[in-house]
This record gives structure tokens, C-alpha cells and sequence, in this order.
């Protein structure tokens, strides 16, 4: 009876085991005939993230009533696993067992630095009724790295250039640009209007609100153009205003050059007052100092004596390129925020495109996009100036490349002035577009203009990859590597040449790059 028992109780365990054997079996039958599609094939940044869809395909009846099918993507990269909470699953007891299953979602994650080395897996589970463990459970690669092409868009950031760019817009001391923006702001313009005795009071009302908004002094002068009396006010008092600033030569200052020196540098060390030199005075000392240090010290100073809309102006720009040059994360961060600060003092003075310019590209170089794009965009509406609109409009296609938005970048660059950085941007939105005969025809202007910082060369071998032209690939890239250690550094992960990083070819350009022995 006992050994009944136990050939009964060993058949029960064989026939428990054989029936797990097959329902595993089944479950892996099951994944095997799943389809995962991914939008795009090749994930790309745009902006600060990386966005794509996925889309599950399970033939009709995969699923038995009591079974839940789920899948999670995960990103891996530089021993991080970037995990998503969102999942596409979906129960067998809900499920028309005649018809296919399609599952759809969209998916964003941040970027971050190396994340353009790493893999996107989609992680599959198939349970069985409420038991939290799944019975299988699959991986699949659906995408390696990522392309982050559209990050090469320039607005002066340093990235391996022989020099460190000049970063902003500055304000010199004798200029029509300026008009306003000293200590006494637009009284002048206000004592003019106010003294011409032709028009009553009421009548020039209008004209005084314009002065006392936004915009600069362009800005101001195209919203007076549909005021009643604008002519008149035009010919009898703006135009002699501007006569007078454009005037050549200067009004001479009242000391020379050499006791201006002198004072300026009293007054940076302290020992001497700064009002000693007039607003005037001290805005020529501050544009003739070399250094980035030297002129922010005059500025504090002035700001004690003299502070305007001019001086926070200048003074947000200061702080923004010595930001740039510095390799402290945490003094660069506490710049920017000296840069903010100051510009949006300026912008307390009135709301001025030129340090509205300059916070968007305090905004660029801290990695917000967006408030940097709306900055531009409304420096943009606060000028008619052709030369400042052409440097915002080149600011915004650049912006526009980062997110994505190359018809648009295109709009914006084909206004900017036709400088080689602007000439690279364009070639590099028409490449982004897929372009590709403008792209070069952009990136060989750009390269005319300018062929030391290596860029143009690199847009033409990005061209050439894509167009398995491996010949001008090595040509092009060779002569941007040598030219520029950004570029050098990014070429060997670039994935725009991931067809390329095992060919002898590809590998020979990189060490002879980096002065190894071939």
C-alpha cells in the first residue's frame, strides 16, 4: 500500500512537471511569434530628450483568458539603466480571441551625457492569472545609441574652437543703440518732445508712452511711425536726436586717454571714487579694458554711481563669458546666475532686446532650450534694427536645429547674416532635412569663410557617410579632427559613422588624429 502510494505521489509530480514543461514551452512559442517595432529605427535627440514610439503586434489568440502580456522598455548606458514606468500590456480575459492584438505607446526620456553609447531593450513578461512572477520573461534590442547630430548647432558656444568665442551682444559707450539706456534713461528724448511748442501736450502724449515702453530705440521709432503728427515730430525732433549720436568725430572726453587709464585702474582697485570720471567717461574706461575681470570691476563700480539699463546690460554679459571660460561647474553656475540677475535689472530699467538677447544665451548655455528660443524670439519683436534682427533670427535657427524643427530653422537662418557660423547651421538644418545638395553647398560657403574650426569639414563627412562615399568621408573628417579636439573626441562615438568605426580606414584617420603610430 505504502508503495502505491509513493508510484502514485512520484506519476502526480512527473505529470505536474511535464505540464509546467509544456505550458513553458507554449509561453515561449508565444514570444517568439511577438512583433516590436520602434519609431525611428535610429533614436535621436531633439532638445534635452529622446523621444520614439513602440508598437506590439500578437497574433489573435496568442493570449488564453487566464494569461497578461507586458512589455517595459529599459535603456542601458555607462553601467546606468534608465528604467520606464509606463508599460504596453494588456490582459487575455479582454481580448477578442478572433481578432490580432496591437499594443502602441510613445515614449520620451531625458538625455544625458553618454547615453549616445547605449541600448534600448524591450523587457517582455507573460504571467499567468495573478501570480506576480512571470512565467517568462524575454529581452529584445530595438535601437543602439543614439544620434545627436542636431546638437552640433552653434551660437558661439566654446567647443574646441583656437579661441574662446565672444558670447552676447555689447553695448559700446557712443552709439545710436545705446540711446536710452544710460542713467537718465530716455529724459532726453522725453525734454525734447516736451519742448517743441508746435503741438499741444495731448498730442505728444502718445509719443511719451512709446518712449517709456519696451524696445529699443529702432523699436520705438517704428510704433511712432502710425502716431497722428509723425512726421512732424519725425523732421523737427527725432531725426536732429539721431544726428546728434551718429555725429563724426565723437564728442572728445574731458581727460585724455592716458589719465583716463590711470583713473580707471585707481578706481578698480578702489582708491580712487568712481564718480570722479563721468558715466560717460567710466563706459569708454569699461570698453577699453582687455579683460573680462578688469571690466567687470569698472562695471560694479559704476553700477554704485551710475546704474542703468546699460551697465546690468553689459554687466550680464561679462558675467555670461567669463562663465564660459571657466572649468568650475560650480562657478559657472554661480556666473549664470550673476548673468541673470544683472540682465534682468537691465530689463527693470525697460524691457531692452539687447539684454533680452543676451538672457537667452544664459539660458542656452544652462541647457534650457525653451526659455532660450523665447528669449530670442522676443529680442526678435523688440528691434527693427537690421543688423540685431539678423543676430536673433541666426540665434533661433540654431535653437530650432536642437529641437528638432529644421524647417523652421531654415526660416530663421535664411534672414541671419551670412557669417560662417550661421553658414554651418544652415547646412547643417538641409542635412538634418535630408538635403543633402544644399547641405553641401552651405557647408562649403562655411568652410570658404572660415576653415580653421574644423565644423564645415565635418558637416561634408557626415554627408558622405550617409551617402557611402567612404573616400570623402576620410578626406572630410581628417581635415576637421586635425583642426578642432571636439570633434576629435566625438567622431569615434558619433554614430552618423557607426558603419564606419570597424574599418581599418575609419581607425587609421583616428590615430593618425591623436599622433599615434599607425
Amino acid at each position: 500500500m505504502i508503495v502505491a502510494k509513493k508510484i502514485s505521489t512520484a506519476l502526480g509530480l512527473l505529470a505536474v512537471l511535464f505540464l509546467c514543461s509544456c505550458n513553458k514551452r507554449q509561453v515561449i512559442k508565444k514570444a517568439e511569434n511577438q512583433k516590436i517595432f520602434i519609431a525611428p529605427k535610429v533614436l535621436e535627440r531633439l532638445g534635452d530628450s529622446v523621444r520614439f514610439s513602440i508598437r506590439v503586434e500578437l497574433p489573435n489568440a496568442l493570449l488564453s483568458r487566464s494569461e497578461r502580456f507586458a512589455l517595459t522598455p529599459r535603456f542601458s548606458f555607462g553601467g546606468e539603466v534608465l528604467r520606464f514606468e509606463k508599460k504596453l500590456e494588456v490582459s487575455g480575459d479582454t481580448l477578442d480571441p478572433y481578432a490580432p492584438v496591437i499594443l502602441e505607446g510613445d515614449f520620451s526620456m531625458p538625455f544625458s551625457k553618454g547615453m549616445e553609447k547605449g541600448e534600448l531593450l524591450a523587457i517582455t513578461e507573460f504571467r499567468k492569472g495573478r501570480n506576480p512572477v512571470p512565467v517568462l520573461t524575454t529581452e529584445e534590442l530595438l535601437a543602439r545609441g543614439i544620434v545627436t547630430t542636431a546638437s552640433l548647432a552653434q551660437i558661439g558656444q566654446y567647443r574646441g574652437q583656437e579661441k574662446i568665442p565672444v558670447l552676447g551682444t555689447w553695448l559700446p559707450p557712443d552709439s545710436l543703440e545705446k540711446a536710452g539706456m544710460g542713467l537718465r534713461g530716455w529724459q532726453e528724448m522725453e525734454d525734447r518732445l516736451s519742448a517743441y511748442s508746435n503741438l499741444p501736450f495731448t498730442e505728444k502724449t502718445p509719443f511719451l508712452e512709446v518712449l517709456r515702453g519696451p524696445g529699443d530705440w529702432s523699436y520705438k521709432k517704428w510704433k511712432m511711425t502710425g502716431l497722428p503728427h509723425y512726421p512732424e515730430i519725425n523732421r523737427q525732433v527725432l531725426l536732429r536726436f539721431e544726428r546728434e549720436i551718429r555725429r563724426q568725430p565723437e564728442p572728445p572726453l574731458s581727460v585724455s586717454d592716458m589719465q583716463l587709464s590711470i583713473l580707471a585702474r585707481g578706481i578698480r582697485q578702489g582708491r580712487v571714487p568712481a564718480d570722479t570720471l563721468s558715466e560717460r567717461e567710466l563706459a569708454h574706461a569699461v570698453s577699453r579694458e582687455p579683460g573680462w575681470n578688469e571690466q567687470e570691476q569698472l562695471l560694479l563700480a559704476m553700477e554704485q554711481v551710475y546704474p542703468s539699463a546699460w551697465v546690468y546690460s553689459n554687466l550680464g554679459m561679462v558675467f555670461l563669458n567669463r562663465a564660459q571660460r571657466t572649468q568650475s561647474v560650480q562657478e559657472r553656475n554661480q556666473l549664470l546666475e550673476n548673468a541673470l540677475f544683472s540682465l534682468n535689472r537691465s530689463n527693470a530699467f525697460f524691457e531692452n532686446p539687447t539684454a533680452v538677447y543676451n538672457l537667452g544665451l544664459v539660458f542656452w548655455l544652462w541647457g534650457d532650450k525653451f526659455s532660450a528660443y523665447t528669449n530670442f524670439y522676443r529680442a526678435l519683436a523688440l528691434t527693427q534694427s537690421d543688423a540685431q534682427r539678423e543676430t536673433y533670427e541666426g540665434a533661433l535657427g540654431a535653437v530650432s536645429i536642437f529641437n528638432g524643427d529644421y524647417r523652421l530653422a531654415a526660416i530663421h537662418l535664411n534672414k541671419a547674416a551670412q557669417d560662417p557660423i550661421n553658414l554651418f547651421n544652415q547646412g547643417l538644418a538641409n542635412f538634418l532635412a535630408k538635403d543633402y545638395y544644399n547641405a553641401t553647398i552651405k557647408f562649403e560657403e562655411s568652410a570658404i569663410q572660415n576653415r580653421t574650426t574644423g565644423y564645415p569639414f565635418y558637416g561634408l563627412a557626415l554627408i558622405a557617410a550617409r551617402n557611402g562615399e567612404e573616400a570623402k568621408l576620410y578626406e572630410n573628417l581628417g581635415k576637421a579632427l586635425e583642426r578642432n579636439d571636439f570633434l576629435k573626441n566625438r567622431a569615434p562615438s558619433d554614430r552618423e559613422f557607426f558603419q564606419y568605426h570597424e574599418r581599418e580606414g575609419f581607425k587609421e584617420l583616428l590615430r593618425a588624429a591623436n599622433g599615434q603610430e599607425q
